[in-house]
């Protein structure tokens, strides 16, 4: 799952980028709609769920997305990317507990080897999901895989695309699938589903990839360090007595230092204020401290006022211990100018979301 949420990231960096990209009348950039089938397996990734029977979901989609064969796409990542947007209904093949879905997802797919008929590629997605059947304590009490009906989604894929004709394409990818309310409401166990895909594309217009040389290293960004202190707050995903929504805040200090490329590699501390964990503790009649601290270690993808991360933390001081010692954070942010940032973070323990924050943040 990590090397999926690190793919996701990097393929969501070339959407950023492209987006940016400057309009030229000489350039490429047809329209693309499509039509996929995916069979696929939910995982039964916590105990909680082995009573529900296997299920091997099924769904049908149609897509619109551009293809941009510029070459301001090309020497960013030495590919062409594809950028649309998804929409597939799901049937979950447990229709009493899991009920069905609907899941819109905006996607970037970048193309290699784009000279040969066949072309190698990976697809990120992100999105949203309606799920029909959330868990209700008479009437679903099993499904503990969602709680709303509306979720958040996302999806890493890889695959290979086969040109019939200059309009005409035919692709099969591998995804792996997820759906998480991002800590809102629980349960909160999440679908998480991965599938075989198999899709047809065609082109408005014949499409003729450019043969660009490939580029070499980057330039190195005028400030090749950054040392940040952020302040966090959001809504804990945890369940006490009868509440299920306490507040949490922290803050982080983090170094970042540029390797090469759009990369940073960071080492960083935060404290986290979990009053969910006050309130157990208050339960349990336990004398312990709730607050947490922990040791970060991550990666960055500086893409101009854009920074994608990816960290992963070890607690030094968690004198209430309810979960693992060792947990993932994954994020975004936007610099307004040199100094000043914000952007959003979500921390999770493995497959479980911890919470979703807010944040803002300096840079010295």
């Amino acid at each position: 799952m990590k090397r999926s949420i690190s793919i996701f990231i990097y393929l969501l960096a070339v959407c950023s980028y492209a987006q940016d990209i400057e309009q030229s009348s000489k350039e490429q950039r047809p329209t693309l709609f499509g039509v996929n089938i995916d069979y696929a397996y939910i995982l039964k990734h916590s105990e909680n769920l082995k009573s529900i029977d296997d299920a091997f979901p099924k769904s049908v989609g149609i897509s619109w997305s551009k293809l941009l064969l510029t070459k301001s796409a090309w020497e960013f990542c030495n590919c062409f990317p594809r950028l649309g947007v998804d929409l597939a209904y799901w049937d979950w093949d447990n229709r009493d507990v899991l009920g069905n879905g609907v899941l819109a997802m905006a996607f970037a797919e970048p193309y290699f080897r784009t000279q040969k008929r066949t072309n190698i590629l990976f697809r990120v997605g992100l999105g949203g999901a309606y799920l029909s059947n959330p868990f209700d304590d008479t009437a679903n009490p099993q499904n503990l895989s969602y709680g709303t009906n509306l979720s958040f989604a996302l999806m890493v894929g890889f695959g290979f695309n086969y040109r019939f004709t200059d309009q005409w394409n035919l692709n099969v990818m591998a995804k792996y699938n997820h759906t998480s309310n991002g800590g809102i409401k629980n349960p909160n166990k999440g679908l998480n589903f991965p599938s075989l895909s198999l899709g047809v594309t065609k082109s408005l217009e014949p499409l003729k990839f450019p043969q660009f040389e490939k580029t070499g290293k980057r330039e190195p960004p005028k400030d090749k360090q950054r040392l940040s202190v952020v302040h966090f707050s959001g809504w804990s995903n945890a369940s006490v007595g009868d509440k299920d929504k306490f507040y949490v805040f922290g803050f982080m200090g983090k170094y970042s230092r540029w390797i090469g490329g759009r990369s940073a590699v960071t080492v960083g501390t935060e404290l986290i204020f979990d009053y969910s964990r006050r309130e157990q503790i208050k339960q349990d009649g336990r004398d312990a401290n709730f607050l947490q601290a922990a040791a970060l270690v991550g990666h960055e993808f500086w893409l101009g006022k854009v920074t994608f991360s990816q960290e992963l933390g070890a607690y030094y001081l968690n004198d209430f211990r309810i979960n693992d010692d060792i947990y993932q954070r994954y994020g975004l942010t936007y610099n307004f100018n040199s100094h000043f940032f914000a952007g959003f973070n979500l921390k999770a323990h493995r497959h479980v979301a911890d919470f979703i924050d807010l944040r803002m943040g300096y840079t010295f």
